[in-house]
């Protein structure tokens, strides 16, 4: 089955300059975002030329490329661009795949597609003329994704690199390490034994890499030799709600914050898709004044309303140092569930243990002079630690 895979290398760089098309050519770094530590994230050819790589200082990338000009990540406008990519992308090919570790990277399956699209090479330079030029995007064909991904990082901007079927393990040789889908310290650890190509991983025993590398070194020497089993499979089509809100003034408070976030969780439950259901997760995204921007995601441990997701977003925003004032803000969510309703206690009926509690504290404050006694109040119910969800406090009644 033939394969495509298109790639945009430096893809919150190469983002940046449909807004900047001036900078096309500078050498560009990708420097934290406000508050972070200041380390080089990423940086175009044109900087690494002069020297400057991943987890450098920034203050040293810039002495080694005085020219280089430091932009700070935009997630707002990097999710934007990526969707309207991956749009155009699935009006084409109904199969695309996202690589989540890898932005700018997809993978478009292009079986049954002939009649359509043409033959695959022209299938792929089809997809790459959904994507803007200056972004400088790439493809590669080959019969299965991983060698179609090698092929795209090998090829030339805005041109197709094929790898006929039969030729993998030739054409995988001479690719570096880097493209294997493995940690960072285990790319390192490939390094240091001086396996720098597939070709050298290819090569060895396979018992002896599954040996010092696992499971994930087996796979990896697998995908060395052009074997690659997996499919794409495309991304999921969640229903989801969103609301945008442009402030008349940049909010510098978090209580301006939280009203307008207030207000965009009322808007989005007064829409008819949320008519008597609950959400598990909202996605909260702003723009800051200077063309920056953050996101925040909330995760509920259950499904809850309204109340409950003010509650939640409201817990996060405290906790969140402002990089910036807001101009506008956008609430997306999803997991959307029908309401579950919970049994409450008839009228009339009352439970006798607060009672037995109360007379438990006196008796223990007469003799002790504090009850001891507290209870469980939640704190973060949606948090994924365990530790964070509720807290004990002391219980007088």
């Amino acid at each position: 089955m033939p394969i495509a895979c298109l790639v945009i290398p430096h893809f919150a760089l190469r983002v940046a300059l449909l807004e900047r098309p001036e900078l096309d050519g500078a050498p560009l770094v990708l420097g934290p975002a406000q508050g972070g530590r200041p380390i080089v994230l990423d940086a175009t050819p044109e900087a690494a030329g002069h020297g400057v790589r991943s987890g450098l200082g920034v203050r040293e990338a810039v002495a080694l490329c005085p020219e280089a000009i430091v932009l700070t990540p935009h997630p707002v406008r990097e999710n934007a661009a990526a969707e309207r990519i991956v749009a155009g992308l699935e009006e084409l090919s109904p199969a695309v795949a996202i690589d989540p570790a890898l932005p700018g990277c997809y993978t478009i399956d292009l079986t049954g597609l002939e009649r359509r699209l043409g033959p695959p090479h022209v299938a792929a330079e089809r997809l790459l003329a959904t994507v803007p030029a200056i972004l400088r995007p790439r493809a590669g064909v080959a019969a299965n994704p991983f060698t179609a991904r090698v092929a795209a990082h090998r090829a030339a901007p805005g041109t197709v690199q094929d790898v006929p079927c039969g030729a993998e393990r030739t054409f995988l040789a001479a690719a570096p390490v880097s493209l294997l889908p493995l940690p960072a310290d285990k790319q390192r650890r490939l390094e240091r034994l001086g396996l720098r190509t597939l070709g050298d991983l290819a090569a060895l025993p396979p018992a002896a890499v599954q040996a010092r590398f696992g499971a994930e070194g087996r796979r990896a020497w697998e995908l060395a030799r052009g074997n690659d089993p997996s499919s794409v499979q495309p991304r999921p089509q969640p229903e989801t709600v969103s609301e945008s809100l442009t402030l008349p003034a940049p909010a510098v408070s978090r209580e301006t914050l939280l009203i307008a976030i207030t207000r965009l969780v009322l808007r989005a439950f007064d829409r008819a898709a949320l008519g008597n259901r609950h959400v598990r997760q909202a996605r909260l995204r702003a723009s800051l004044e200077g063309g920056q921007s953050w996101e925040q995601v909330a995760t509920l441990r259950e499904p809850g309303g309204q109340k409950r997701l003010i509650e939640a977003l409201g817990y996060r925003v405290q906790a969140l140092t402002l990089p910036g004032p807001v101009e506008a803000l956008t609430l997306e969510l999803s997991g959307l569930i029908d309401a579950t309703s919970r049994q409450e206690l008839l009228p009339g009926f009352h439970s006798r243990r607060p009672w037995r509690l109360t007379e438990a504290s006196r008796q223990l404050k007469q003799r002790f002079g504090a009850s001891g006694l507290y209870r469980v109040a939640e704190v973060e119910p949606w948090s994924r630690l365990p530790e964070r969800r509720q807290a004990l406090i002391a219980y007088d009644p």
